[in-house]
């Protein structure tokens, strides 16, 4: 947490000189979305992510942990709405080429370079074949 003061003059308002000053206490959060206890693994493999309800590609996995991933997409995806969410394996693990999962989008952000959006989704509804997957995969990173 940052705080920052400054100490503003009185005739701020067109008033003359005054010995008086006021100060204003600015408190930034810096992390304050930061609910994440879990690190983050990178992927360094393509992990391709479909909407099973509509058939959509929504993009692909950037990284995860076994609450959550991060997706990297064309558009924006709706926040705070629940996924039931195919991701496919550029590989066979476990016997698997896919995995499935329902998950719920927290938050999203325009990337820098523009044209691209990041967006958080935890994991809801987990099955057991899933999580070995992205248990292998975090370790192996």
């Amino acid at each position: 947490m940052a705080v920052s003061q400054h100490q503003f003059p009185a005739d701020c308002m067109g008033q003359a000189p005054r010995a008086k000053t006021w100060t204003i206490t600015l408190t930034i959060e810096s992390n304050m979305y930061e609910k994440r206890k879990l690190e983050r693994k990178t992927v360094s493999t393509s992990l391709e992510v479909y909407d099973l309800d509509t058939g959509n590609h929504l993009g692909r996995v950037v990284d995860l942990h076994a609450e959550g991933l991060m997706l990297l997409s064309d558009r924006p995806i709706d926040l705070y709405k629940h996924y039931a969410l195919q991701v496919s394996l550029p590989m066979t693990l476990n016997g698997l080429t896919e995995f499935f999962l329902d998950a719920e989008s927290l938050w999203n952000r325009e990337s820098l370079a523009g044209g691209q959006y990041w967006t958080g989704l935890h994991f809801t509804q987990l099955p057991e074949a899933s999580r070995t997957c992205i248990e292998k995969m975090v370790a192996s990173r």
